[in-house]
């Protein structure tokens, strides 16, 4: 299912992309206003950094995890105004790039990546919002109450499903709320692997009640295996953590 908000000639303007691109702007407003008072000041060129390796390596698992389409659309794999970034590569792919774009500069990276957490959070939420205007990361069918709603899937078919997109934004709101209240109080490290031991929990909670197709992992979702590991690796870092 693809929600289109405008046509311009061949081009369409999905409403994916734009939400998605909002939450963008919106992390990188965040980051600007965070800096201001104690940030590092020269963090935007560490964001471009963190940006183009999430935008790389989430296309890349995206299109790999989907080779089958891809292998009959090959001229799509780059188009990413269509839509399609697999969170879990955009998440390492912009660390990674973070990290070497601090390794490069011979710069730190926690006070980077502190400064950006948050933003990386808020960045989560508008993700799950883009998806519930897409269907992407639909949930399984459910019994009609609080936690269901009529819902469509990627196919755009409806039925009573988990409100997975929509408990995916609350939760990464929350731990955006708890980042932010972190920010004056906790050291760069660990307000850093906090917020990322915080998002990776909220999308494993989630990954429980998602019906989209998920490759398996002795009998799991290979999605909740990440990220239940992430956040593991997380915590015990956010617990040994001194700068």
């Amino acid at each position: 299912m693809s929600d289109i908000l405008a046509r311009y000639g061949p081009f369409f303007l999905y409403t994916y992309s734009v939400v998605l691109w909002l939450g963008v702007g919106a992390a990188l407003g965040l980051a600007a206003a965070l800096a201001r008072p104690r940030g590092p000041r020269d963090w935007f060129d560490g964001a471009l950094a963190a940006a183009a390796g999430a935008l790389l390596a989430g296309r890349v698992v995206f299109v790999r995890l989907n080779a089958e389409y891809f292998a009959e659309n090959p001229s799509e794999a780059w188009q990413l105004r269509l839509g399609g970034l697999n969170y879990h590569g955009a998440l390492l792919g912009g660390l990674v790039g973070l990290w070497l774009w601090a390794r490069l500069t011979r710069r730190p990276f926690y006070p980077y990546a502190a400064l950006l957490a948050p933003g990386m959070a808020l960045l989560a939420a508008c993700g799950w919002a883009a998806c519930s205007f897409e269907g992407c990361a639909y949930g399984l069918p459910a019994a009609p109450g609080l936690l269901a709603a009529n819902l469509p899937d990627n196919l755009g078919v409806y039925a009573v499903r988990y409100r997975t997109q929509l408990f995916g934004a609350l939760g990464s709101l929350a731990v955006l709320a708890l980042s932010l209240w972190a920010w004056r109080r906790a050291r760069p490290a660990r307000l850093f692997w906090g917020t990322l031991a915080g998002l990776s929990l909220v999308h494993a909670a989630v990954a429980l009640g998602r019906g989209d197709p998920s490759p398996l992992l002795f009998g799991l979702r290979l999605d909740l295996l990440v990220d239940l590991a992430i956040s593991a690796v997380a915590t015990a870092a956010w617990a040994t953590a001194k700068h």
